[in-house]
C-alpha cells in the first residue's frame, strides 16, 4: 500500500500564517485599548485632582502634624511609630467628621455628601477656591458641633459620617501616613507635599475609574 504523505506548506502560507496575523492584530489592538483606556483614565484623574487636593488638604495637613508629632515626641521605633499612626488618623478622622458636618444642612434635610460625591460638584472650582470651601465648612462644622446632640437624627449623622469616613477616607490617611513615614528619616519637608499627593490620588482614583466606566456604557 503506497500512502499518501500531507503537504504541510498551508502551515508555512496558509492558515497558520493567516492565524499568526490575526493574533499580531488582536494584540495590536488589545495594546490601544489598553493604552486608551489607562490615557482616559488619568485625564478623569487630571480633572478631579484641584478639588481633591483642594476638599483633602486639611484631613492630609492634620494627619501629617499628629503623625509627625507622635514621631517626634516618641521617636522612630517600634513604639513610635503605631502611636504616630494613631495620632495622625484620630487628628484626621476628627478634622474630617467636622468638616463633613459643615457640609451638611440640618434644617433642610439635605444627606451627608461624601468626598467622593464632592469632587464631581467641585471640579469647576480651582485649587483655591476649594481650599477655602473646605476651611469654611471646617469652621462652621465647629460651630455646629454644639448642636449635634440635640438633633433628631443624630444617628443618621453619625452612621453616614462613619460610612464615609471608613470608605473614602481611611485610604487616604494612611496612605498619606505611609508616604510620610517613608521620606521622614530621609526629607521631612518633601515628606509632606508627596504624602498630600498620594493621599489625594487614593481618593480621586475610584471616581476617575468610575467616570471612565461610565462614558463606556
Amino acid at each position: 500500500m503506497n500512502f499518501s504523505v500531507m503537504n504541510d506548506d498551508c502551515c508555512s502560507d496558509g492558515v497558520c500564517k493567516n492565524n499568526g496575523n490575526n493574533n499580531n492584530n488582536a494584540t495590536t489592538e488589545l495594546r490601544a485599548k489598553s493604552k486608551g483606556s489607562i490615557h482616559e483614565f488619568f485625564r478623569h484623574v487630571k480633572s478631579l485632582y484641584a478639588a481633591a487636593l483642594g476638599i483633602e488638604i486639611l484631613c492630609i495637613t492634620a494627619a501629617e502634624i499628629g503623625e509627625n508629632t507622635g514621631l517626634y515626641v516618641l521617636g522612630f521605633n517600634h513604639i513610635g511609630i503605631p502611636f504616630a499612626y494613631a495620632m495622625g488618623y484620630l487628628l484626621a478622622t476628627f478634622t474630617t467628621f467636622v468638616t463633613i458636618l459643615g457640609r451638611y444642612k440640618y434644617a433642610s434635610g439635605d444627606r451627608i455628601d461624601g468626598c467622593c460625591s464632592v469632587l464631581e460638584q467641585d471640579t469647576s472650582k480651582d485649587f483655591l477656591s476649594n481650599v477655602v470651601t473646605t476651611f469654611k465648612n471646617f469652621g462652621m462644622g465647629l460651630r455646629k458641633l454644639k448642636e449635634l446632640p440635640k438633633q433628631p437624627n443624630l444617628r443618621e449623622i453619625l452612621k453616614t459620617s462613619l460610612v464615609i469616613l471608613v470608605t473614602a477616607e481611611t485610604a487616604c490617611i494612611i496612605t498619606a501616613e505611609t508616604v510620610d513615614l517613608i521620606f521622614y528619616k530621609h526629607a521631612i519637608y518633601l515628606s509632606i507635599p508627596l504624602a498630600l499627593l498620594a493621599g489625594a490620588f487614593t481618593v480621586v482614583a475610584p471616581e476617575a475609574y468610575r467616570k471612565m466606566k461610565k462614558q463606556k456604557e
